[in-house]
């Protein structure tokens, strides 16, 4: 999203275009594309560090449950809960 919203010529297009045809724009699937591309390398590091056997991965799931847990319940506020 952040290589997305620093392309001016894509933030111009979302002013002046239906959302419709800015999805069908050729510049903006070719950013899409560009941005899954360039961050390939950050995704190949988290994957190799997760999937290691180290120790760093209990504080990894600890960490995104930190993360998660949060507004998770904020946004199942009011629903019921059910066992785990």
């Amino acid at each position: 999203m952040q290589r997305l919203l620093a392309d001016p010529n894509l933030v111009q297009q979302t002013r002046v275009n239906s959302k419709k045809q800015f999805m069908e724009s050729q510049d903006f699937q070719s950013a899409v594309a560009e941005a899954v591309a360039g961050n390939q390398d950050a995704h190949n590091t988290m994957a190799d560090y997760f999937f290691t056997d180290g120790p760093a991965i209990k504080g990894s799931i600890v960490a995104l449950a930190d993360a998660l847990t949060r507004p998770a319940i904020d946004k199942g506020a009011g629903q019921p809960r059910s066992g785990s």
